[in-house]
């Protein structure tokens, strides 16, 4: 009887669902803060005064709602009861569904979903993450990638619009003052972003290390001299699922150690961050292709590739996207690549502005007005 019951209800809420009008609304993404792709299109249509036109509404984490007040815009917790509430209606009647971490499909006829993804992959995850056929457009970073992202999402290549990552704008402009968000003294940065190898829970990849290159306190003494011997500054965002405390707690003078809370205190995005950096050191991150734009050298650690190869895996064409960066394998070549920016050395520019005309549509930093311009040509 209470199966029956349930079966009701359920059938009642999708009459009720179906019944709700659209209405002129944006719905936007980007969980758990207001960052990211979806942002940067969200800036770019509040430039335009698209919001008023079109009420807009932010899905987010209670303790990242922004504190600024923009005319018509609306930040919904979605960590409460009646958040939940709220955000599903909105789900429901919105005209426009704007998402890049957590996939949000549309619900029925006269509503437009567009998935504006977190990266172009390097990680295989065909078999363990897809995009639902309810997203009506995914956008890629560039033509270069589309089959290849088609294939490891199982999302159907002709709904991919290769219109460049929003957030990726900055990437192509001035750098932004940064020497005073540190207090060291240095001659050039270099951003350190490894991917995720270990989880605080105990579930891990194939790989033993919690950070690469830097196993132990040891070498990651060894790593901060070279550094400060050479007027270095390394900033170091880990994984935030990783337990890095076994670095961390030594208090180096040159490898600082930053997160999320160090963009919003500093009232800085991570992009506008990476990109007044003077090099990049990756792995197996999306980032690589980004900072394609910035024009500058990247290292790729290249200690544990066989066993990140097995465990998750990696894209099959990723040894011919990886021409582009300087493979680092030992604590040694590390020391290296630090010595080559201190210079001002760039060995692989011409291979890694290969890579970026192939995977990045755009080097003008206009990305966020063509994805605007085509969710419009969609949804008016």
């Amino acid at each position: 009887m209470r199966k029956l019951i349930r079966i009701i209800k359920n059938y009642i809420k999708k009459v009720i669902f179906k019944l709700l009008p659209i209405k002129k609304i944006i719905f936007f993404e980007s969980v758990p803060n207001v960052s990211d792709n979806s942002k940067a299109v969200f800036d770019e249509m509040v430039k335009m005064g698209l919001n008023k036109k079109y009420k807009m509404v932010w899905r987010v984490d209670g303790e990242y709602i922004p504190k600024t007040i923009i005319k018509n815009v609306e930040y919904i917790n979605c960590k409460t009861k009646s958040g939940a509430r709220k955000l599903k209606y909105y789900s429901l009647v919105s005209k426009c569904l704007i998402s890049c971490n957590s996939t949000i499909g549309t619900m029925k006829k006269g509503q437009y979903s567009i998935f504006l993804s977190h990266g172009t992959n390097l990680k295989r995850t065909r078999d363990y993450y897809t995009i639902p056929n309810n997203i009506d457009n995914f956008v890629v970073s560039g033509e270069g990638v589309k089959q290849m992202m088609s294939y490891q999402l199982k999302y159907d290549v002709n709904k991919m619009v290769a219109l460049g990552f929003p957030r990726n704008d900055v990437l192509t402009q001035p750098a932004k003052p940064i020497k005073h968000l540190f207090n060291v003294d240095y001659d050039k940065v270099i951003v350190w972003y490894p991917t995720y190898r270990q989880h605080r829970n105990g579930s891990t990849t194939g790989v033993e290390n919690p950070l690469p290159t830097i196993h132990n306190q040891e070498t990651a003494i060894k790593l901060n001299s070279h550094a400060k011997k050479s007027n270095i500054l390394i900033v170091l965002k880990p994984h935030f699922v990783q337990d890095v405390s076994y670095v961390k707690d030594l208090n180096l003078s040159n490898i600082i150690f930053i997160n999320d809370e160090f963009f919003v205190k500093n009232e800085i995005s991570s992009y506008e961050f990476i990109a007044s950096c003077d090099a990049l050191i990756t792995d197996y991150s999306s980032i690589y292709y980004d900072y394609t734009l910035c024009d500058k050298p990247i290292g790729v650690i290249w200690e544990d590739i066989n066993e990140y190869r097995n465990k998750p895996g990696l894209i099959d064409e990723f040894d011919d996207w990886m021409i582009g960066a300087e493979k680092l394998y030992t604590i040694d070549d590390f020391c290296d690549f630090i010595d080559r920016v201190k210079r001002g050395q760039d060995l692989l520019r011409n291979e890694r502005n290969k890579i970026r005309d192939i995977a990045c549509v755009s080097v003008k930093g206009d990305n966020s007005k063509r994805v605007v311009d085509f969710i419009l040509d969609k949804i008016e």
